[in-house]
């Protein structure tokens, strides 16, 4: 009922971004907006700065059922191997094979 009187008289406010967290551990997934990607590699500081910065954050509940879109699978891998200087083209390519998730 709450969530119908929200939309009905446009009182909705948006969420804040999450804090940033530590450094993501194997198996976790971290989130960007609507796009999440599994952390299959360990992630170096100087990484996750970037990422941080780029917007990710880790995914603040342990089961999101909220649906959104994944990253390809191997993504963190892509943004490790890229050289600095090309990660952001490397990053805008991952966000545009975002698939929506089942």
């Amino acid at each position: 009922m709450k969530d119908l009187l929200r939309n009905l008289f446009s009182i909705r406010q948006q969420r804040k971004p999450a804090p940033v967290g530590p450094l993501p551990q194997v198996g976790s997934t971290i989130q960007r907006g609507d796009i999440k990607m599994a952390v299959s590699e360990p992630v170096s500081r100087e990484l996750w700065d970037w990422l941080v910065l780029s917007g990710w954050r880790n995914l603040p509940v342990k089961n999101d059922r909220r649906k959104g879109r994944l990253a390809p699978e191997g993504a963190l891998k892509t943004l490790i191997d890229a050289d600095p200087q090309e990660r952001n083209r490397a990053h805008s390519r991952i966000l545009e094979q975002a698939q929506p998730e089942d």
